[in-house]
């Protein structure tokens, strides 16, 4: 396996994990603005992460730059593993250059 095919299969099932963990928390009851725009920004950053994985027409470059900022922001706001997981990935197309 490629390092590029490694860095998108991580990539992708981060961006999953993460969405998934930022629609669980809609489950609560208690609602305030904060919340509500956390929910909103990790869901933004869920799909980027996916498109960039899926990429029908490229909307998103793949770059490892990219994945590791979007990993270190989605561990502040929303998912711990999904973002650790972007992270790895961003790692690993560092180190293919």
């Amino acid at each position: 396996m490629r390092e590029e095919d490694l860095m998108r299969l991580l990539a992708g099932i981060g961006g999953v994990i993460s969405l998934i963990e930022t629609l669980l928390g809609l489950n609560e009851r208690n609602f305030d603005t904060s919340k509500m725009l956390l929910i909103v920004i990790s869901i933004v950053l869920a799909v980027i992460v996916i498109l960039s994985v899926i990429r029908p027409g490229n909307p998103v470059p793949m770059n490892w730059l990219l994945y590791v900022g979007l990993g270190i922001v989605i561990i502040i706001f929303s998912s711990l593993a999904g973002g650790i997981l972007i992270l790895v990935a961003g790692f690993i197309g560092y180190t293919d250059k």
